[in-house]
């Protein structure tokens, strides 16, 4: 169905510097899944509204899909979860993994994660113009994540990890989003 490759995703994390932005600690990738990366087509897959945003444009595969099981269980990989904990120095266990599709004019607000989640990875699924974007005290962005088709970034959960989504414009996003309790 797909090729994903634990050894290219483990060096992904290996090789990404860990950034310490005034304590909000982050890796970015390019080409996280290697260069051979494509997901099959979910375009008439089942999606569903996001439990805690059901208000948002935000839609989630939902958890039966063929791809959605295939990603639960190449993100429970122990290699990949290990790669992380090493690399952010903090014991992390995989919790789960979404497909996410933001339509357009979906916007997220700074925020920090659910505290039983220490460690989100998002990767992107497509090229857009709207990254997710950091945020220092005040409420212009620190920085910026590039959103190209299998770029992405992981970030630690603290009280500095403000980060969120501007208004997404042309045909929507969608992403792979990975938590780590």
């Amino acid at each position: 169905m797909f090729n994903l490759s634990t050894q290219d995703v483990v060096l992904s994390i290996e090789n990404a510097s860990l950034v310490n932005l005034n304590g909000i600690y982050f890796q970015e990738y390019e080409n996280f899944f290697g260069n051979n990366f494509s997901l099959p087509d979910i375009s008439h897959s089942k999606f569903r509204k996001l439990e805690m945003q059901e208000d948002f444009s935000r839609q989630v595969l939902d958890t039966d899909d063929v791809v959605s099981r295939k990603l639960q269980i190449f993100f429970m990989n122990k290699k990949i979860t290990d790669a992380l904990s090493k690399k952010f120095d903090i014991k992390l266990k995989f919790q789960s993994v979404d497909v996410w599709r933001d339509l357009p004019g979906y916007y997220l607000p700074p925020h920090t994660d659910n505290k039983s989640i220490k460690l989100a990875l998002q990767v992107y699924l497509g090229d857009n113009d709207q990254g997710t974007c950091l945020y220092g005290k005040g409420s212009d962005p620190v920085h910026t994540f590039q959103f190209k088709n299998n770029f992405g970034y992981s970030l630690l959960n603290n009280e500095k990890s403000l980060h969120g989504v501007p208004k997404v414009k042309n045909n929507g996003r969608k992403s792979l989003y990975v938590r780590y309790s």
